[in-house]
C-alpha cells in the first residue's frame, strides 16, 4: 500500500513540484565528496523502484567493492522499496547489526525523496494524521495559507533527508545507552533542513516555528517522540533572529546542525518517558479516528489529556512539550469548531492547565529495573563489550543550551 495516493488535479493549489533533477544537481556541487557515499533516487525521472535504483547501481557496485562487509544488496532492496510504497527516507548502508563492534559505520546513504503526488496539503496531512486518509486534512492544526506551497514542502523534506545523510556518518553503540541516536539523527536533520530554508526562502519565513510546533503536535498526537526536534528548532530560529545563518556556507549549515543537535537531542531515559506518558494521547487520537470524531472534539480530548499528563507528570521533557502544546493550541484550533465539552470539563482542563503551566521540573526521571539491563546487555553485546569495561554515564539529559 502506497503512502501516499496519486496527485489529483484539485490539489495542485499548493503550486508546482520541486524540480528534483536541479535540485540533486545543486547537492552535489556543494558536497562533491558525497557523490561516492549518497545516492539520491529522482521520483521524476524513473516510474519504479528497480529502475530508479538501476539508475544508481555502478556507484552501490563500487561502494560494495571498496566496503566488502557493508549490507549494500539489503539497503538496495529498501530503497526500491521506499521507492515503490512513495515513502520519504533516508536508507543507511551499514554493516550487519549483528556485528560485534564498538562502532556502527554508515559506509552510505540511499535518499528517496517525496514524489510529485506529495503536495503541501498531503505532506501537511502526513505531518498531523496518522494517513493521507481519512480525517487526514482536518482542521486542527490548521496551516497558514502562505505554507501551502508543494515545492517548499517537497524542498524541506529533500533537505531533512540529505541532512540524515551528511550527518552521523558512525554511531558509538556504547553511547545508545545514554543517548537517544534517532532523536539526535532527526535533529541533525530537521535543523540543517530549517537553516537552509531560511537560506532559500528568507530570514522573515516562519514555516520553520510551523515546522517545530507540528514536531509536538506529533510528540503528543502519535506518540512519535523520536522526530521531537522542537528544542533544537528553537535554536536554529533564534540564531536566524539573530542574522547568524544566511552567510553560512552549505557544510557550515552542516556542522552548526550537528552541534545543535549534540547539545539539544533526548537522552534514552528522557525518550522512554515520552514515549509511556503520550501512550495515552495517542489512544485519545485513535480514538478519534475510530469513531469519527469530529475536530472540536478531538481538538479538545487532546488538550485535555495532555493537560491532564503535564500537570502530573515527573519528566522535564515531557513537561516541556506539553506546554508547547498548550501555547500552540490556541494559534491551530479554529474558534469556530463546535465541541461538546461541558462547563465541569472545561474547569478540569482550566486547573490541570493552570498547574502545568507553573511547574517547572530539572531532573529526568532515569529507566531502571529489568528493562533496563536487558537494552543495556544487548548493547554490550553488539559492540563487543568485554567484561569489567567502564560502563557508560547513565544519563546525559543535563541542560543543552547554546
Amino acid at each position: 500500500m502506497n503512502a501516499v495516493p496519486n496527485r489529483a488535479p484539485d490539489s495542485d493549489s499548493g503550486g508546482p513540484a520541486l524540480d528534483y533533477t536541479a535540485a540533486i544537481a545543486e547537492f552535489y556541487r556543494e558536497f562533491p565528496q558525497h557523490r561516492k557515499d549518497v545516492f539520491i533516487l529522482n521520483p521524476q525521472t524513473a516510474t519504479n523502484g528497480k529502475d530508479a535504483v538501476k539508475l544508481i547501481a555502478p556507484a552501490l557496485d563500487d561502494l560494495q567493492a571498496q566496503n566488502p562487509t557493508a549490507m549494500v544488496p539489503f539497503s538496495r532492496s529498501l530503497g526500491e522499496t521506499a521507492f515503490m510504497k512513495k515513502i520519504p527516507m533516508s536508507v543507511n548502508i551499514t554493516d550487519s547489526p549483528f556485528a560485534r563492534k564498538a562502532e556502527a559505520v554508515i559506509y552510505g546513504r540511499i535518499v528517496m525523496p517525496a514524489g510529485d503526488e506529495f503536495t503541501a496539503q498531503k505532506l501537511k496531512a502526513l505531518f498531523t494524521g496518522h494517513s493521507v486518509g481519512a480525517n487526514s486534512n482536518a482542521r486542527y492544526p490548521s496551516m497558514k495559507e502562505e505554507f501551502n506551497n508543494t515545492e517548499m514542502w517537497q524542498r524541506y523534506v529533500l533537505d531533512h533527508e540529505l541532512g540524515h545523510a551528511l550527518t552521523m556518518l558512525s554511531i558509538n553503540k556504547q553511547s545508545m545507552k545514554t543517548s537517544s541516536i534517532g532523536n539526535r539523527a532527526e535533529c541533525e536533520a530537521d535543523c540543517y533542513s530549517m537553516i537552509r530554508h531560511y537560506q532559500r526562502y528568507g530570514a522573515q519565513s516562519e514555516f520553520p516555528e510551523f515546522v517545530s510546533e507540528l514536531r509536538n503536535f506529533n510528540a503528543v498526537h502519535k506518540g512519535d517522540v523520536v522526530h521531537w526536534t522542537s528544542p533544537a528548532l528553537d535554536e536554529v530560529i533564534a540564531l536566524n533572529k539573530q542574522g547568524k545563518l544566511a552567510h553560512l556556507t552549505p557544510a557550515q549549515a552542516r556542522d552548526l546542525a550537528v552541534d545543535i543537535a549534540q547539545r539539544r537531542h533526548l537522552s534514552v531515559d528522557a525518550e522512554y518517558n515520552m514515549q509511556q506518558a503520550f501512550a495515552e494521547t495517542l489512544a485519545v487520537s485513535k480514538a478519534a479516528i475510530a469513531n469519527k470524531t469530529h475536530d472540536g472534539d478531538r481538538a479538545m480530548n487532546s488538550l485535555a489529556k495532555t493537560c491532564e499528563i503535564g500537570a502530573k507528570t515527573q519528566s522535564p521533557s515531557v513537561l516541556d512539550a506539553c506546554q508547547r502544546y498548550f501555547r500552540a493550541f490556541r494559534l491551530y484550533a479554529p474558534t469556530d469548531m463546535p465541541q461538546s465539552k461541558t462547563p465541569d470539563e472545561l474547569k478540569q482542563i482550566g486547573a490541570d492547565a493552570g498547574k502545568m503551566m507553573k511547574r517547572k521540573l530539572e531532573k529526568e526521571p532515569e529507566m531502571d529495573g529489568l528493562r533496563r539491563a536487558f537494552r543495556d546487555a544487548m548493547i554490550d553485546f553488539s559492540s563487543g563489550k568485554k567484561p569489567g569495561q567502564k560502563p557508560a554515564a547513565p544519563n546525559d539529559n543535563k541542560p543543552k543550551g547554546p
